[in-house]
């Protein structure tokens, strides 16, 4: 996708691409929407390994996409939950400002 061109490209593709999501991990983002999960449910949800989901997650959450956390029940385990799709759009679009600025001072 080409950010500059934007017809046909709704919110949420505008978001992936801007914090540049594989297929991963917009499937995983995409399977945690207003929904709280664990990763045997995430494994369970898109047939993928649990290291395999392990490691989207971590990217998610490095990209401030994820949150994680700890639940004890008789064990301690980790939910995950998305940060919530309106929050993420103000994000794109104070980072899209930022870029906005930087471009209109290289070029004058």
């Amino acid at each position: 996708m080409n950010l500059l061109q934007l017809k046909d490209k709704n919110a949420k593709e505008i978001v992936f691409f801007v914090f540049d999501l594989n297929d991963l991990e917009k499937e995983i983002y995409g399977s945690l929407l207003d929904k709280r999960l664990t990763v045997k449910d995430l494994v369970e949800e898109t047939g993928r390994t649990r290291s395999v989901v392990q490691r989207g997650l971590q990217e998610l959450m490095d990209k401030d996409l994820v949150m994680r956390k700890g639940v004890t029940d008789r064990t301690v385990y980790y939910v995950y939950e998305s940060v919530p799709f309106d929050e993420v759009k103000k994000t794109v679009k104070k980072i899209l400002r930022k870029w906005h600025e930087s471009v209109q001072a290289k070029l004058d």
